[in-house]
Order: structure tokens, then sequence, then C-alpha cells
């Protein structure tokens, strides 16, 4: 089991990165702490120290533990009477399929109001996304292929929809940071983030939308066959082809 971290570093991951900004000290760190869940900053089974985490972000135990306590309520974090709160260990299988049919709702209804400086985002979030597996800086893939997709689902212009994605973000990150530096898979002629691109540049939601989907299927296969492998003592392999993770 991953051992406690101590590693976050507050101001790599700031609020804005997924459009959260809220007022009172607690709220921020909630928002903090819900974008590297999102970001998989921390791997599953990661315990928490919210004294560490108050030492962090240079403030009491107080707001840090309020905090925390809405991420248990949200299903983010795991809380058991006297342990620290835990990142839940997930199978994807578990949500893999409710997080399709809303990913592919919110790409088809971004391809009615997507903008054109949005789409233009999209392909500087693709080159940043392959730049940083080129390096190897899987943490920083990993935030601008976050980026990349929300991006998308932010201009479907339906506030409840990408908040919905966002709680099942939350719960896949985990897993995905584990286990992404690992995963291996064959080089495609186009990459999927550009397909989807073309998709909505054209303006063609059922396209997009599937395009999302299969995206979402093929990542989410990958790291579920690294699963099975490390079940098995397979050892991992960090030589890997660009592809983007669920």
């Amino acid at each position: 089991m991953p051992a406690e971290t101590d590693t976050l570093n507050p101001e790599q991951y700031p609020d804005e990165a997924i459009g959260l900004n809220r007022d009172s000290l607690s709220d921020r760190i909630y928002s903090r702490l819900r974008v590297s869940l999102l970001t998989g900053l921390y791997a599953p089974g990661t315990r928490l120290s919210i004294r560490k985490l108050a030492d962090m972000y240079h403030t009491s135990p107080t707001p840090v533990r309020e905090a925390i306590f809405q991420l248990v309520r949200e299903g983010a974090l795991e809380l058991k009477l006297g342990y620290q709160p835990r990142v839940p260990e997930l199978s994807i299988a578990q949500y893999i399929n409710i997080r399709a049919p809303l990913e592919r709702l919110a790409a088809e209804l971004s391809t009615v109001n997507i903008t054109d400086d949005e789409i233009q985002k999209l392909r500087e979030f693709h080159q940043a996304f392959m730049d940083c597996e080129s390096a190897e800086k899987w943490k920083a893939a990993l935030v601008a292929n976050q980026e990349f997709h929300f991006t998308i689902y932010r201009a479907s212009r339906n506030e409840i929809l990408v908040r919905c994605i966002e709680n099942l973000w939350l719960l896949a990150g985990p897993i995905i940071s584990y286990q992404y530096p690992h995963m291996r898979q064959a080089a495609a002629e186009m990459h999927p983030h550009l397909l989807v691109i073309d998709a909505l540049s054209r303006r063609s939601p059922a396209e997009a939308g599937e395009l999302v989907v299969q995206d979402l299927r093929e990542g989410s296969y990958r790291i579920i066959e690294q699963m099975k492998a490390d079940a098995v003592g397979e050892p991992k392999k960090k030589t890997r082809k660009a592809r983007s993770p669920a």
C-alpha cells in the first residue's frame, strides 16, 4: 500500500485548473485537494495527514479537516474511525459505464457551443500532452490531458453535467496516475485527441461523442490490462508510445 504522502505542492495545481473559485480558506483547500485528486497527484491507498497538510498550507488543522470531510462526503476520500483519510482503491470497471454516457453527452453538446478559441486551446493542450509524454513527465501529461478533456466538457455550457463528470474523474484520477507511466500501447495513425478536435471543428456531434467514448474505453482497457499484469507479478515497463489515458 502506498505510504502517506507529504510531497504535495499547493501552488503547483491552482484552483483555476478546472474552473473552481471559492472564498473561505477551507473551500480553497478543498478546491486544491480536489484538483490534486482529479489530476492523480495521489496514488490509490495514499493516506493523507491532516497535520502535514495544515503545515503545508500554513494554517490550522480545522480548515483542512473541513475540506477532507467534504471530500469524504463526495466519496473522493475514505475515512474510518481511528484512521487517517485515504484515497480509495477502486476498480475502473465500477464507474466506466457511468462516465461514458456523460462524457459522450458533454462532447455532443460542445460541438454546438465550442468557439474557435477553445478549439485552438485544445490543440495547445494536446501538444503540451505530447511534449510531456516525450519527456516522461507523467504528472504534467495527466494535467494536460485533463485540461484537454475539460475544455471540451465546459464547452457544453452545462455546469451540472461538468460537475458530475468531475466527480467521476475524482475517483479515476488516482488509479490512472498510478498505472499510467507503465501502460504500453501500439502507435496509432492519428492520435485520438486530434480525431476529436477534427470532429469538433466540423461540428459533428455524434462523431465527437463517439470518439471521446472510444478514447475513454481504450484507455480504461489498457489500465485494466496493466492491473491484471500487476496481479500476476509481471514487471512494469516504462517505454511506451504516446496515447491518452482514460
